[in-house]
């Protein structure tokens, strides 16, 4: 090789760098053997995680199933039906609606106090539909229990808090339940009122159109 292409090689930029990246691989093998370890120990985390994460979904999805089925099975017995869920190891995705249908049934049974302890000691979900519904469900059994003020807090925090996913009308209906169940009836009205006027065409607009009906022409008391 003449002399001039050989100076020319020594001065490549190229050529410079690929011989600095080899030579500092060389003196720096033993610590970049190490650094593709741990980073290859990272990626197997993250993949086993993952794993995890989609057998416990698979998982969460199976027990839910299942205490669906219990809920809703027309042979079975309320009590049969809680001896079932009771069963269960509910957690905290949507696993955790079996605990809303324990609590569901204690309250159709009139057991309000086991109702009412179920859903104070139910743990917060991953899901917030399931933690607002279980704040209406429990607003409902206070109400059954005669507990109408705090009943009525429980559902407007519901209305007042901006992360709520439940649906708003479904709120302000059962809130306007509650106040005519209290003989309230302007309240009553005036709480079907904004459902219409804040939710039109939609079935919770139809119900409280309905209400408001009985609440404007309410049956005659009987002698």
């Amino acid at each position: 090789m003449k002399k001039k292409e050989k100076e020319h090689l020594k001065t490549d930029p190229f050529i410079r760098f690929f011989e600095t990246a080899f030579a500092f691989i060389k003196s720096h093998r033993r610590w970049i053997v190490m650094g593709a370890a741990a980073v290859a120990l990272v990626v197997l985390a993250l993949m086993l995680l993952l794993l995890f994460r989609n057998l416990s979904s698979s998982g969460e999805n199976t027990l839910y199933a299942e205490a669906f089925r219990v809920r809703n099975d027309g042979k079975m017995t309320l009590d049969q039906k809680i001896a079932a869920l009771q069963k269960m190891k509910f957690k905290r995705g949507i696993s955790a609606s079996g605990r809303l249908f324990l609590a569901a049934l204690h309250y159709e049974k009139g057991e309000l106090a086991k109702a009412e302890a179920l859903l104070t000691a139910m743990p917060a979900s991953r899901l917030r539909l399931l933690n607002d519904e279980k704040h209406a469900l429990y607003a409902q059994v206070l109400a059954a229990g005669g507990k109408s003020a705090e009943a009525e807090a429980v559902l407007n925090r519901l209305l007042a808090e901006k992360k709520t996913v439940l649906s708003r009308e479904l709120i302000l209906i059962q809130l306007a339940k509650l106040q005519r169940k209290d003989r309230r009836y302007a309240e009553a009205a005036a709480t079907l009122q904004r459902v219409i006027a804040e939710h039109p065409d939609t079935p919770g607009a139809m119900e409280a159109q309905s209400l408001l009906s009985t609440i404007a022409n309410p049956a005659p008391t009987a002698p």
